[in-house]
């Protein structure tokens, strides 16, 4: 088990989530992935790019990419469809919108999370921060899908999926999970990166009694704080370890301080 240290904190505790995380990491990266597994990643790619092409002229996809393209950057990453390049946070969350714009993505049922459309926009605006093999894309995402899945299932149920939108909860985890693994963060670092991003998981489900158009907002803020964090840790910043499972933590807000010890990785 790994025994992770951060900067001016005692050791993170072997057992916390954010060690497993770092255990199954180190154990991907020498992992000989299936060809199942690299061809159901590649297909989860694929769809998300059709959903983003099948949705675009949706007002809220149109929004989406409206907001992204005023960050007038002249690098940075493209948004899918569109001309021009947007910031890295901005391109991941009109990328995100647009996945989701027909409900039609893929889904884990056991977190009640449509992880794709948080994970792949990240990853897809990452691999043009830094030049990366398809076979670190690949295992980005599985990471980044194993995490996200995980914190779902032990911490969704029909209770909280009532008010709590799942996918804002689980997707930017998930997510920075990923990006930590594409950017080659340390530890230390991929550490900070999930602490931040759980500081931003959000999402209520009230849309679904107003007819609002939130619910297709949020894996965009969710890929764009997963970004936000990632490239906040490769620049130093630090953030609590124990963000999801400490006595003030994510687990701890939703009453679910039991999740901890459910809390598994491959």
């Amino acid at each position: 088990m790994t025994v992770l240290t951060t900067s001016g904190s005692a050791p993170v505790q072997e057992s916390s989530v954010v060690a497993r995380i770092a255990d199954a990491r180190r154990a991907l990266k020498t992992a000989l992935l299936t060809d199942e597994l690299i061809h159901k990643v590649k297909t989860c790619l694929f769809d998300l790019i059709g959903c983003a092409f099948e949705s675009r002229d949706l007002p809220w996809s149109r929004q989406a990419v409206g907001l992204a393209q005023m960050s007038g950057v002249t690098t940075g990453a493209v948004i899918i469809g569109a001309s021009g390049v947007a910031s890295f946070g901005e391109a991941a969350f009109a990328n995100g919108v647009m996945g989701h714009g027909l409900v039609r993505e893929d889904m884990h049922s056991a977190s009640i999370s449509h992880l794709g459309i948080v994970i792949l926009p990240t990853l897809l605006s990452l691999a043009q921060h830094k030049k990366i093999s398809g076979r670190q894309f690949i295992e980005a995402a599985v990471l980044g899908y194993e995490v996200g899945a995980q914190i779902g299932r032990v911490v969704m149920d029909a209770q909280l999926a009532r008010i709590h939108r799942p996918t804002g909860i689980t997707g930017p985890i998930g997510a920075a999970a990923a990006a930590s693994y594409l950017l080659e963060l340390s530890d230390q670092a991929m550490a900070s990166a999930i602490g931040l991003s759980t500081n931003t998981t959000s999402g209520f489900n009230q849309w679904a009694h107003t007819g609002g158009s939130e619910m297709f907002f949020h894996p965009g803020f969710a890929a764009r704080s997963a970004v936000t964090a990632a490239l906040l840790a490769e620049q130093g910043a630090f953030a609590s370890y124990d963000a999801i499972d400490g006595q003030a933590g994510l687990f701890a807000s939703l009453k679910k301080t039991d999740a901890c010890a459910r809390f598994e990785m491959f």
